[in-house]
Order: structure tokens, then C-alpha cells, then sequence
């Protein structure tokens, strides 16, 4: 475990959080330091770390420059599987496992970069994102393979809030093209995940998310195989 923090320090220490700002992103000279606290032991760490993801990386319709690095390095907090079963409060109030709130993070960071948003940018601003090649938009949407990759790790978490984010993220996900061949695998583990839910809020969720993926379904039939 050492060595896997020392490998997640190495990449934040690589990375100039605190480039050039410009007039639509502010320059965030702690970022290093605040996502540090993400793989850290103490829950105030953590819940700094949290509020500063949901804070300083995308401001709708924005998706600042440091959103690409901040993706790779939740990327490698989930594949370490961070917190265990301490709960923290995310800067909504929810409290969930941390890496239920990574997944949740991860879920919006994939939605900014989606076709609605592209859609909705473009009225705005009266441009693309993705008229720019070196446009944040771009290197997100060419992690979404690896970040579902990820997500579907997580579709056995014993924790159930982890198991919701995580169908949530992968919901997001399989809306694109490339990634549209999970969606049936997505679809039985909403299923599933409503089948074995009791609480009312949770199975409407998950209701949603399997109509969502399997339209042709009604809630009563059984999963898809």
C-alpha cells in the first residue's frame, strides 16, 4: 500500500495544477495538496479533497484543463479501492463509502463531456469544444473505455450505495457508441440491483436506470441473460 501512495503522489507532484488561469478557469495552486488528501487517512482530508473535485473542475457548461488529470488520478484511487467502509460526507451531505463518491464524481466528469452538454455549450457559447484538438473535451471522452472499465469494477461492491454509483457511472457511460455493447450487462445489473433492494428511493433509482437501458423490458420480467 505504500508503494501504490507513493505511485499516486508521483502523479500529482508531475502534474503543474498551477498553470496559466485564464478568464473561465482560475488557477488552484492547492490542488496538489487537497487531492493529496483523497488517499489520506483522516476524514477531514478526505472531505477537503471531495469538495475541491466538485469545486475547481467543471463549472457547468465548463470543463476546465485540470478535469483530464483529475480523472486519471480518481481513476487510480479506485483501482486501489480507497477508504474501505468509512463513510464520509460529500459537500451535498450524502454520506456514502469515499470510493462511492469517486464513482459519483467520475459519473459527472463523463456527463460534462457527453453529446447533451456539447449540445447545450455550443448555444451558449456559439463553438464547440470540440473544434479544439487539444480540447479537455477530447482527452475525457478517450478515457470513458477505461473509466467504465473501472465503474464495472465496482458492480459487486458489497457496499450498496458503491453498487448504485457505480451502475450510475456505467449508466452514463454506455450511452456512447463505443461503449453501447455493455449496455445489456449494465441493464441486468440495475436489474438485479432492484431485485435485491428494499429501500423505496433506491428501487425507483434503479427502476429508472433499467428502463433507461432496456426500454423493452417491463420492471416484472426477469433480467436479460
Amino acid at each position: 500500500m505504500a508503494g501504490e501512495r507513493a505511485d499516486l503522489s508521483n502523479m500529482l507532484d508531475d502534474i503543474d495544477w498551477a498553470g496559466p488561469a485564464d478568464e473561465y478557469w482560475p488557477s488552484h495552486a492547492g490542488t496538489r495538496a487537497l487531492l493529496h488528501g483523497l488517499a489520506a487517512d483522516d476524514p477531514q482530508s478526505i472531505t477537503m479533497g471531495l469538495s475541491h473535485l466538485w469545486a475547481a473542475f467543471i463549472e457547468y457548461p465548463n470543463v476546465f484543463p485540470p478535469a483530464a488529470p483529475g480523472v486519471r488520478y480518481v481513476l487510480a484511487l479506485l483501482d486501489l479501492r480507497p477508504g474501505d467502509d468509512t463513510v464520509i460526507r460529500s459537500p451535498s451531505g450524502r454520506l456514502r463509502p469515499l470510493r462511492a463518491h469517486l464513482l459519483t464524481w467520475l459519473s459527472a466528469a463523463a456527463d460534462a463531456v457527453g453529446d447533451v452538454h456539447e449540445r447545450e455549450f455550443v448555444e451558449l457559447a456559439g463553438y464547440s469544444p470540440l473544434e479544439y484538438p487539444c480540447s479537455v473535451w477530447h482527452t475525457i471522452r478517450q478515457l470513458r473505455p477505461r473509466m467504465y472499465d473501472t465503474a464495472a469494477a465496482f458492480l459487486d461492491d458489497p457496499h450498496p450505495g458503491v453498487r448504485q454509483e457505480a451502475i450510475a457511472a456505467a449508466v452514463v457511460l454506455v450511452r456512447v457508441p463505443e461503449l453501447a455493447v455493455h449496455r445489456q450487462r449494465i441493464a441486468a445489473a440495475a436489474r438485479a440491483f432492484l431485485d435485491a433492494c428494499t429501500d423505496p428511493m433506491r428501487r425507483r433509482w434503479a427502476e429508472e436506470a433499467f428502463h433507461e437501458l432496456s426500454p423493452t423490458y417491463v420492471a416484472d420480467e426477469p433480467a436479460p441473460t
